[in-house]
C-alpha cells in the first residue's frame, strides 16, 4: 500500500514534465512515506507499459478495457492513501476526479502550482476552506523545498 498518492496531468502534459511527480515522490520517501506515482505504478499494476497507456489516450477506441483498468486501479489507490499531493499547474480532468475522490474520503491534500499559473476555484476553494494547502513556486527546487517544510510542519502525524 502507498501512503501518498501523487496526482497531476499526464495526458495533456509533455512527458519530460512528468519528472516533477517523481521528484515529489522522492521527497515523500525522504519522510519514510511510500509514494504512488501513477505513470510508474499504474502500468505495473495493470500489466501494461506506459507507452500502451499513453497511446491509448490518442486513439478514439472508447471500448478498450485499459481505461477501465486504469480507473479502478487509480481510484483504489487514492481511496487507500493517507495524503494526496497534486501538481495543478496544468488543468487535468483526471486529476480533478482524483482530487474529488480524495476530498470525499476526507484525505488531506497539498496542491503545488507555478506562481504564474491560474488555478480554479476547486483548488482555491479547498485551500480557503482549510481542506488543503497550496504551494506556489518559482521552480522545481522551490516547490520541493516548500513541500519538505510543509510536510515537516503540518503533516508530522503522517511521518511519525
Amino acid at each position: 500500500m502507498s501512503d501518498v498518492y501523487i496526482s497531476g496531468s499526464l495526458t495533456h502534459t509533455p512527458r519530460e514534465m512528468w519528472d516533477i511527480y517523481e521528484k515529489i515522490g522522492k521527497v515523500v520517501e525522504e519522510f519514510g512515506l511510500k509514494p504512488y506515482i501513477p505513470h510508474i505504478h499504474t502500468p505495473q499494476n495493470i500489466n501494461r507499459s506506459v507507452e500502451q497507456i499513453t497511446n491509448s489516450h490518442t486513439d478514439f477506441d472508447d471500448t478498450d478495457a485499459i481505461h477501465k483498468d486504469i480507473f479502478h486501479n487509480d481510484v483504489s489507490f487514492v481511496e487507500k492513501s493517507k495524503l494526496v499531493i497534486a501538481e495543478v499547474s496544468t488543468p487535468s480532468i483526471g486529476a480533478g476526479v482524483e482530487l474529488g475522490i480524495a476530498f470525499k474520503g476526507g484525505k488531506p491534500v497539498i496542491f503545488l502550482a507555478k506562481k504564474d499559473t491560474v488555478v480554479s476555484s476547486f483548488v482555491k476553494g479547498p485551500v480557503q476552506s482549510g481542506l488543503a494547502h497550496l504551494i506556489r513556486y518559482e521552480n522545481e527546487e522551490d516547490a520541493l523545498s516548500q513541500l519538505k517544510t510543509l510536510l515537516e510542519t503540518k503533516f508530522k502525524s503522517l511521518i511519525e
